[in-house]
């Protein structure tokens, strides 16, 4: 069974055994936007489409494309571009993440942005159903999104995630690593008294770092 989602105008169709939208995925989109008229824009682990189409609303000249590896996923997020109106801006491609340094040029996107699955390969308990497994837990390791990413922005494009704090660190480490530098980055808390849940930076090739105002879910 199916459930539909309504966000404004956008209406989103997703498996019962699928990612749910959340909190963090409308953080990230509300964080990256506005996008500037000319952004070309690319999703890695689009899910079920949200991240593109909630971001096509931002700016309507932008082009998306979205990359997701699992077919069920990558077909679900055509239909919600198709259902929307949006085929036109928006590509779904059913890949791994891994596969775009042979598909693109280096430095062919102005935006990616990714909010991954949280959970490491091989951590905790795997669900049985393969499609929920995918969005719960890595199939590529961070440090391989991020390096993909790094290759897609080349060094003037614009980098963006959502990730859980606990692996706040992780993340800055792999991305120093990997060369690149945090220009913003703002934590999301449940409640104003309680321990930030996740946290939404923006990297780029070079630039000095903002913490801006926590949001409070």
């Amino acid at each position: 069974m199916n459930k539909t989602e309504r966000i404004g105008p956008y209406s989103f169709t997703q498996p019962e055994n699928g990612q749910r939208l959340t909190s963090d995925t409308v953080c990230l989109v509300n964080f990256i936007a506005p996008l500037k008229p000319n952004d070309t824009v690319i999703d890695l682990g689009a899910g079920a489409g949200v991240i593109p189409i909630m971001l096509a609303a931002t700016a309507p000249s932008v082009s998306i494309t979205g990359v997701e590896i699992d077919a069920e996923a990558a077909e679900n997020a055509r239909d919600n571009v198709k259902a929307n109106g949006l085929e036109e801006r928006i590509t779904i491609i059913n890949k791994d993440l891994r596969e775009m340094i042979r598909m693109f040029e280096e430095g062919s996107f102005s935006v990616v942005v990714s909010n991954p699955p949280y959970r490491k390969a091989n951590a905790g308990r795997p669900s049985p159903d393969k499609t929920r497994e995918l969005a719960r837990a890595e199939s590529a390791t961070l440090a391989e999104l991020i390096d993909a990413s790094k290759y897609l922005a080349g060094k003037d494009g614009r980098i963006f995630y959502v990730f859980p704090v606990a692996r706040l660190f992780e993340m800055l480490k792999e991305a120093r690593t990997a060369g690149l530098t945090p220009r913003r980055l703002k934590f999301a808390h449940a409640r104003p008294d309680r321990a930030a849940k996740f946290f939404m930076v923006e990297f780029a090739a070079d630039g000095a770092l903002v913490i801006e105002e926590p949001v409070v879910l």
